[in-house]
């Protein structure tokens, strides 16, 4: 139980999750439709380059910069899925 009440961190990590998932396929079906691309947020590219180059601790970090009032959990689990 968190300090307001029940801990939902990993439910909303996982709503998260489910909707990247959805911007993903939607992504694909505009391609396949010829629509032109969502513009994406060139500032989540840098944390999945952090990722990607195994700076994860400062992926976590950058991502809880760009989107305030995210908890530390959910920022982990987003990370974690790229």
């Amino acid at each position: 139980m968190g300090l307001f009440g029940p801990d939902h961190s990993s439910e909303i990590a996982g709503l998260r999750m489910q909707v990247s998932q959805l911007e993903q396929r939607v992504e694909q079906l505009a391609q396949l439709i010829g629509a032109p691309p969502v513009p994406r947020d060139a500032r989540l590219d840098e944390v999945f380059n952090l990722k990607q180059s195994g700076q994860q601790i400062a992926a976590i970090k950058r991502l809880r910069e760009l989107r305030p009032g995210l908890g530390l959990a959910e920022a982990k689990a987003i990370v974690d899925e790229m």
